[in-house]
């Protein structure tokens, strides 16, 4: 009887002592979360001898309402107020650009209208690098083909200019513009895009981690990789300078923002508002081009949109088609990635049925869209709903992210998050009861 009790009061203090050792670690892990460097921190801790001292967080939040006040007491649009802000911001910050190993500004150009655009991919440069194009057509007939171009093509050097090329393309121009995104965001479109599907870069980071392909029903497509992995990835290349690849650099130093002095500043979330604007401040621009850049950009932003994504998965799969044999499987995929970025309802069924008629070829992507388009009509998102969709799969993906790797993204983006005001934590959303092994 004795023994029992001694076993009880045993299992008892072995309970308490566990608690003990729970309640201690959630404590320290949120402190030291809640202590994580934020654009508020004075000194950003240098490493590798490459740091940014920003001002003290009186100064700024001084700064943004005097700010706020000139903004809403003046007729300056919010995209040439937001670069004046972060002029007067880089005023205030000592910064060694060289932070991340990475490549030197790219921008599209357009010579006859002055206009000169970053190129920061997933932040909408595959449409700005339509519009740049869009304004350079010869023929105003062909103005409305720019916006249907599949990325690969739209990325492929023309119209852009770079390194010591761009000096005299900048002294020119008369217009300057950037397009920023938040970078939790970004990064998650930049796993989707490049790693859950497939590409040389998801195929570089399963070698690195020395994993094979992920099963698919019984069949192998794409990576084994997972949102976590690939984090834990950027974070290692930023500490080690070793060169990141343009998808992953801080938008700030991949557009030189500080040096550079940019008339306008875009944000991704809000694109669609903004490009009225710049056509608007946009030089030399004709009337009639002008209006049929308008009707593009109205009148088949959807249709363009999802027929690019399909010219450029197209395109992708049949150059990396061995790391994923079955064009179901990786359709399969796609169709997840759609789902994610808020093209297609979450509740709609992947339709294999009408997928599995294709070939997958260049040829059928006016086809494979129009047979999308036709499923998506079944059940259709309203603007509300797809941003619901978007932001509850970004949630989902960083609900299971562990702390320390948020903690080194936050220093890896401090300037992405002190200049063009974003959230330094990951987004919340209490009312989403999914869980997640770090794959989408």
């Amino acid at each position: 009887m004795r023994t029992l009790k001694n076993r009880h009061m045993k299992l008892c203090a072995m309970f308490v002592l566990s608690l003990v050792i729970v309640s201690w670690m959630y404590i320290h892990r949120n402190a030291d979360y809640m202590n994580c460097p934020c654009p508020e921190v004075e000194l950003f801790k240098q490493q590798g001898g490459h740091g940014v001292i920003v001002t003290a967080d009186p100064e700024r939040k001084q700064f943004e309402k005097e700010s706020s006040q000139e903004r809403n007491s003046s007729e300056v649009s919010i995209i040439m107020w937001r670069a004046k802000y972060v002029h007067k911001m880089c005023e205030q910050i000592i910064w060694n650009a060289s932070y991340v190993h990475a490549r030197t500004p790219v921008f599209f150009y357009s010579k006859p209208n002055g206009l000169l655009a970053c190129k920061s991919p997933k932040t909408g440069s595959t449409f700005m690098g339509a519009l740049i194009r869009a304004l350079n057509q010869p023929s105003i007939d062909k103005v409305s083909g720019m916006f249907l171009l599949g990325r690969n093509k739209i990325h492929n050097g023309l119209h852009e200019v770079w390194d010591i090329l761009a000096a005299e393309p900048i002294k020119q121009s008369t217009l300057t513009g950037m397009i920023t995104r938040d970078p939790y965001s970004r990064l998650f479109s930049t796993f989707v895009d490049k790693y859950f599907l497939l590409g040389r870069l998801g195929r570089e980071l399963a070698t690195y981690l020395k994993r094979g392909f992920r099963e698919d029903r019984n069949k192998y497509c794409g990576y084994d990789i997972t949102f976590q992995e690939f984090l834990d990835y950027v974070v290692f290349l930023a500490q080690s300078m070793k060169e990141l690849n343009e998808h992953m650099v801080p938008v700030s130093q991949l557009c030189d923002v500080c040096n550079m002095k940019y008339d306008l500043i875009c944000r991704q979330e809000s694109l669609s508002e903004s490009i009225s604007e710049v056509l608007r401040l946009t030089k030399n621009v004709t009337s009639s081009r002008l209006n049929a850049i308008r009707k593009s950009i109205n009148t088949t932003s959807p249709y363009a949109s999802m027929h690019s994504l399909i010219s450029s998965h197209i395109f992708d799969y049949n150059n990396h088609r061995q790391d994923c044999p079955n064009q179901l499987s990786f359709m399969r995929k796609m169709w997840k990635a759609f789902q994610v970025q808020g093209l297609v309802n979450s509740v709609i069924k992947f339709p294999e049925g009408i997928f599995a008629r294709f070939l997958f070829v260049e040829k059928e992507a006016h086809a494979i869209t129009s047979a999308i388009l036709q499923v998506i009509q079944s059940n259709p998102l309203s603007k509300k709903q797809r941003q619901q969709q978007r932001l509850s799969a970004l949630t989902i993906a960083y609900r299971n992210i562990r702390w320390q790797t948020i903690f080194n993204l936050q220093k890896v983006f401090k300037l992405d998050f002190l200049l063009f005001g974003y959230s330094n934590y990951p987004p919340d959303m209490y009312n989403i009861t999914q869980t997640t092994n770090g794959y989408i």
